[in-house]
């Protein structure tokens, strides 16, 4: 089968269980529509699986996309960044006693190439992180994102600035106008 989904047979596709790799339903899903947009709409489409959330329904949810830490290590080395955020720090989570959890993300020159979710509503908040890196998008786009008050979803937005806190910091400038602002407050 290629990139495609298309089997020996030119004219058969295989999609779901039967394409062998990941067997989720939302997987089933995807490739119907790789395979609508080739077979159908004549349209260039190759089915990739870096961007495919996994999720586990216990107590707290579990939720992957995309490389593990340890994975992302063996691939990039050096390269990878990693930023972590807790529902701890979330005022939705600590409103419903859902404080249990953690959020924790791959970086490689500005671009997700993972997350991994421990907690409340993980699947929910995969989908974010599904979508980010299906588009190649870099994590200056999830910072700019609006999340609203108080939402568990607001742990995507904080994982986000949490990779962009050091880098504020290692500014000379930023850290003197700090210095001067801290001397005029009392």
């Amino acid at each position: 089968m290629d990139d495609g989904l298309r089997t020996t047979n030119r004219r058969v596709y295989a999609i779901g269980d039967v394409a062998g790799g990941l067997q989720f339903t939302h997987v089933a899903g995807y490739h119907a529509g790789i395979v609508i947009r080739s077979a159908l709409l004549s349209l260039p489409a190759t089915a990739k699986t870096d961007h495919i959330p996994w999720a586990t329904y216990t107590a707290p949810e579990l939720a992957q996309v995309g490389l593990t830490e340890a994975q992302a290590r063996d691939i990039h080395g050096d390269k990878l960044e990693v930023a972590r955020f807790t529902y701890a720090e979330n005022d939705r989570a600590i409103a419903e006693r859902q404080t249990t959890g953690l959020i924790k993300l791959m970086v490689v020159k500005g671009r997700p190439v993972g997350v991994s979710i421990a907690g409340h509503q993980a699947g929910e908040l995969s989908s974010l992180w599904s979508m980010v890196m299906a588009n190649g998008l870099k994590m200056k786009h999830v910072a700019a994102m609006v999340a609203p008050y108080p939402t568990i979803s607001e742990i995507n937005k904080r994982v986000a600035g949490a990779y962009f806190s050091p880098r504020l910091f290692d500014n000379p400038m930023l850290k003197r106008v700090v210095g001067l602002v801290q001397r005029w407050l009392p």
